[in-house]
This record gives structure tokens, sequence and C-alpha cells, in this order.
């Protein structure tokens, strides 16, 4: 897991030297700030970001989640929410895995949360659970999740 600020390159310099992760936060940086939401394809489907908008809901509504084949640079545009972060090991499932997807039980043990603002991102690799869309008094949110396929990054 990485959680930076686009605003200061020192937080992401050491990923700038792979050209997929040069050009996903390219991408970033020239950004329209209306952007419409949706899929918005970048290297086709290895890499393509999901434009979305939502409500933050309770901590208890929100699941972990991690992905087999993606990694996800979220990048938020408007609002703040909160995403708890744990290392996936040792979680139990809660359902099947399907569309690159595997939703997890909360962790018994503690879990980091990241306060997730306006121009700052984080990346979560397979080996991260993941639970955004917490709510933390920061209002509707706007955000956009870059997918990059694994294969980009071998």
């Amino acid at each position: 897991m990485l959680h930076g600020f686009l605003a200061d390159p020192g937080t992401y310099d050491a990923l700038l030297v792979h050209p997929t992760w040069a050009r996903a936060l390219e991408w970033l940086w020239v950004l329209p700030a209306d952007i419409a939401l949706g899929k918005h394809e970048i290297i086709g489907e290895d890499m393509f970001a999901a434009v979305q908008e939502y409500d933050p809901v309770d901590r208890e509504a929100a699941r972990f989640e991690s992905h087999r084949e993606h990694v996800d640079l979220q990048y938020t545009i408007s609002g703040t929410e909160g995403i708890d972060w744990c290392p996936r090991i040792g979680l139990e499932p809660d359902g099947a895995f399907a569309n690159d997807v595997q939703f997890w039980l909360p962790p018994t043990a503690s879990f980091v949360t990241l306060i997730q603002s306006p121009g700052r991102f984080s990346v979560f690799y397979p080996s991260d659970a993941h639970r955004p869309k917490v709510d933390v008094g920061g209002g509707r949110v706007r955000k956009l999740v870059i997918k990059v396929n694994l294969r980009l990054l071998s």
C-alpha cells in the first residue's frame, strides 16, 4: 500500500521509474476537473479509470475487498472519505470471488485508516485489503480508481 499526494512528487517519485506508473500518474496530472462519470480507457482493458460519485457510509456498512488481477490507484477529486487498510493474509472471505473482487470479513486485529481527501491517492496491491467509502464527515465523494492489470507491472 502506498498513500500519497499528487502535489508532492516526493510521495511517489519511486513509482515514476516504471513506465506503467508513469503513464497512470501523467493521466492524473492532466485530469480535467469535470471528467465524466464512468469508464475511461488509458491502455485498453489493461489500465482504465472508473470515475464515480457516492455518499460515504458508516464503517459497518462498508466492506473490505482485494483483487487478484489488478492494482487499484484510488484518487480523490472532491469530498473526503476514510479508507481502512490491513494485510489480506489471515482474513476470512465474505462471499465468493467474482469479477476480480474478493470481499473479506472485517479483521479482528487492528487496521489503519487513511483519510482520502482531494488530491490524495492510495495504491492497493492484491495483498492489501482495503475498505473504501467510510464516512468521516467529508460529504459526497467524487473519485476515480485506476485499475492496473498486474501484467503491466511485471
